[in-house]
């Protein structure tokens, strides 16, 4: 469960930039904080509709616009799929096996150190993660 101080602070902050703060609004940002895992718009607002039935689709597109907008959530483009969608606080970047579909994470400390040699070397530097790496994942190296 959420701790409410973290919902309450994030509605502040909406509220501050001209938001309205909603019921739809409440409840997305209870399910996200929540499972704080990668989770697509159309499970986001599944899960949501759990809770709050009335809840359409686009509002959820919506307002994980407005929380990208403030850099409170990132999307990352995992290859063929939808977008999935995680909370901003911790960095990082993705991996994605080509094979079963598996995603991992790569920590940000591990991507910035590559970053850092990339500028360097041919004058570019990832400013972010919105697209995962593709490869395969232990498991299926170890099949083939």
């Amino acid at each position: 469960m959420p701790k409410p101080d973290v919902i309450d602070l994030t509605l502040d902050a909406i509220r501050e930039q001209g938001g309205r703060v909603t019921d739809q609004r409440r409840a997305i940002l209870r399910v996200l904080f929540e499972g704080s895992d990668h989770v697509t718009a159309d499970d986001l607002a599944e899960r949501v509709k759990a809770q709050l039935p009335d809840v359409h689709i686009t509002t959820v597109y919506r307002f994980l616009d407005t929380l990208a907008d403030m850099g409170l959530v990132t999307h990352v483009h995992l290859g063929h799929g939808p977008a999935v969608y995680h909370l901003s606080a911790h960095r990082h970047a993705h991996v994605v096996c080509e094979r079963c579909g598996e995603m991992g994470v790569i920590p940000n400390a591990v991507l910035q150190g590559w970053s850092d040699k990339l500028e360097p070397t041919i004058g570019f530097r990832l400013v972010d993660q919105h697209f995962a790496f593709a490869g395969l994942c232990q498991a299926c190296l170890t099949k083939a």
